[in-house]
């Protein structure tokens, strides 16, 4: 008798400790959701959607075995900032999905400031003008953030821009570097507000304008997304190396 009870405990203490790595295993897994605009998406130079710094972040995770699911199918070309709000208050799936998720990027703003300016005839003298456009854009930005994280509960990236168009700018690069120096310290006041991280791609585009190849279209390169996707990667595991 004495021996099946030793047994039975033996038995229970492997099922016990099985279910523990199980979970400890299983919780170290992460739940990646991307959310925004063609950025997100993974639109190239020349109107395909294909392989976007989403797309490179989650596989770095699957690689690293880190990866429990990953989906972008809450990104689409063209979206601004109300784009997103009508999906959060209409799509109760997008409200489980973050609710689930452990890692949320997001890339939003860009087309609400492009949308508000003459591409064909960009003048930086009217810089003033460029920053009351994201004047009147931060706050709306900032709602979005806050209601993607009444759901989104763990960590949040708000994916910065670069400029993408600057074969169009009649500028010197002191006036390109206070006007994005405004618009970052926009987003990153918002991520810091709501306990979010915000990661600024603009001088990494400006020290490598190869990643915008055709002149045409202001989305980068595969290598671009790379370097998108590793300067998020840099920041996060800076992030919580220093945590430690």
């Amino acid at each position: 008798m004495e021996r099946r009870q030793k047994l039975l405990i033996m038995i229970i203490a492997i099922i016990v400790s099985i279910y523990t790595m199980y979970q400890l295993f299983n919780t170290n897994k992460i739940s990646y959701i991307a959310l925004g605009d063609s950025l997100a998406e993974g639109r190239n130079p020349y109107g395909e959607i294909g392989y976007g710094y989403t797309d490179f972040i989650a596989n770095y995770l699957k690689e690293n075995n880190k990866l429990k699911s990953y989906t972008k199918k809450y990104t689409k070309s063209g979206y601004k900032v109300q784009d997103v709000m009508d999906e959060l208050n209409n799509d109760l799936e997008l409200k489980r999905d973050l609710r689930e998720a452990d890692f949320v990027t997001i890339s939003i703003g860009a087309n609400d400031f492009l949308a508000k300016i003459n591409k064909n005839n960009l003048d930086i003298n009217e810089i003033s003008n460029y920053k009351n456009i994201v004047t009147d854009i931060i706050p709306n930005i900032d709602i979005c953030i806050k209601e993607v994280r009444k759901y989104a509960k763990k960590d949040l990236v708000i994916v910065g821009y670069y400029n993408p168009i600057p074969f169009l700018f009649n500028t010197s690069q002191k006036d390109l570097d206070l006007l994005f120096s405004y618009i970052d310290d926009g987003y990153y006041k918002i991520a810091k507000k709501y306990n979010g991280i915000y990661v600024s791609n603009y001088q990494l585009f400006k020290n490598n304008k190869d990643y915008l190849p055709n002149p045409l279209d202001i989305h980068p390169d595969i290598e671009g997304y790379q370097a998108i996707a590793n300067h998020v990667l840099d920041i996060l595991n800076n992030k919580k190396s220093s945590n430690k």
